[in-house]
């Protein structure tokens, strides 16, 4: 399988993993506008949109980076590597995961905040996301890599 096809695969992964959080940030932020346009409030309305589209075009961005990473990753990986599903697997959800945990730690820790400043629910937040995107690419990593279940 050529490397083109897997990062195209992994690629795909990542359109994946980013949608979800655009779908639904997205429909929250249009639905507070209109909630906001309707009560006589069209500055926080614009403003609520425009936050909205830099959400969903940041979260398209960084799923397809990791997706592309991600195939990257699986492409250049050794054959004995990839006959291995575990080792397949963890290959794929720390590619993906690590850089989200980063960015979670360095959005979290700018202004002279720490990871202490804030409550448990943003870190159950943080932190699941991450996990659930390490996972899914991790259970997808077979399919990315061009390595199916019949290995």
């Amino acid at each position: 399988m050529t490397v083109r096809t897997v990062v195209g695969r992994g690629v795909r992964l990542g359109a994946l993993i980013g949608v979800w959080p655009a779908g639904i940030v997205g429909t929250l932020c249009l639905v507070a506008a209109f909630v906001f346009l309707v009560g006589g409030h069209d500055g926080s309305a614009w403003k609520l949109t425009a936050a909205g589209a830099f959400a969903v075009l940041g979260s398209m961005a960084v799923g397809v980076t990791l997706g592309t990473a991600t195939g990257l990753a699986l492409a250049l990986a050794p054959r004995g590597l990839l006959t291995r599903p575990p080792l397949r697997g963890l290959l794929a959800a720390l590619t993906a995961g690590l850089p989200v945990a980063a960015l979670f730690v360095a959005a979290l820790t700018g202004g002279g905040y720490t990871l202490a400043s804030y409550p448990p629910s943003i870190h159950f937040l943080a932190w699941s996301a991450t996990l659930t995107i390490a996972l899914v690419a991790a259970a997808r990593s077979g399919d990315i890599a061009g390595c199916g279940a019949d290995l």
